[in-house]
């Protein structure tokens, strides 16, 4: 099992917000993908951070060339800045 933690850069983080709950509930039914979520830290305006858990790092590699990332990425990318992608494999 894997950990997936990926923090974005945006430049309108309430423009971005329903677009990442959108990703977020359709990556859920994605195979492999046990929980999504979509946090930010109030006083920072500038990062949306996505939190996911994944049977396995194919079933994430697959999600991230799969149907959800095709139907939602072009509407997110305007607002896209930057990130960072970390993965964890979960060990106890």
């Amino acid at each position: 099992m894997v950990f997936v933690i990926i923090k974005n850069s945006v430049n309108n983080q309430e423009a971005y917000l329903p677009l990442a709950r959108s990703f977020a509930a359709d990556a859920r039914c994605d195979a492999g993908c046990l929980a999504m979520d979509v946090l930010i830290q109030p006083e920072d305006r500038k990062h949306v951070t996505f939190v996911s858990r994944w049977e396995d790092v194919s079933d994430f590699e697959a999600h991230c060339a799969g149907s959800t990332f095709a139907k939602h990425i072009p509407g997110m990318a305007p607002y896209y800045e930057g990130g960072t992608d970390s993965i964890y494999e979960i060990v106890g």
